[in-house]
């Protein structure tokens, strides 16, 4: 997604930084099935606070069946940005395998701008990034269930 900002306290939550170098179209090795209201999704997972910081900034595009899950140890209002992301992305914010808020469209930013940060309004235990558009064209909304590993 964005850069995963690794607890650095803003006075709202932990605020997380992420960014994930990775090839333009992930392999299926590697990754895990997620399903988000009956639609399956091929997710790399961070788990760790170096995954998390890496995220997915820097990475060209996602396919469309693909998303990267961030994991964390304990339920707490998270915070991301689109810091060196090159794509737009749909930022889901899951806790006990429900979706309990969301970020649409947020937009790569553009060169010299400010970037925006974004923060749950719920506690969550995860947070699944996918592209721009998706939870709209799927229908997806706030109490929409989660199956993940």
């Amino acid at each position: 997604m964005t850069k995963l900002l690794s607890k650095i306290s803003f006075g709202f939550g932990s605020l997380m930084l992420a960014g994930l170098v990775l090839v333009a179209v992930w392999p299926s090795q590697g990754l895990t099935k997620v399903d988000v209201n009956g639609q399956e999704f091929n997710v790399r997972i961070a788990s760790t606070e170096a995954a998390r910081e890496r995220g997915l900034s820097g990475q060209p595009k996602l396919a469309d069946n693909q998303g990267m899950l961030f994991r964390f140890e304990k339920p707490g209002k998270y915070s991301f940005w689109m810091k060196d992301m090159l794509f737009a992305l749909d930022i889901i914010f899951i806790k006990n395998s429900r979706i309990v808020d969301m970020a649409v469209d947020m937009p790569a930013p553009k060169k010299g701008e400010n970037i925006a940060i974004y923060t749950s309004k719920s506690e969550a235990d995860s947070v699944l990034e996918v592209n721009a558009g998706t939870a709209k064209k799927l229908g997806w909304t706030i109490g929409g269930s989660v199956s993940k590993p």
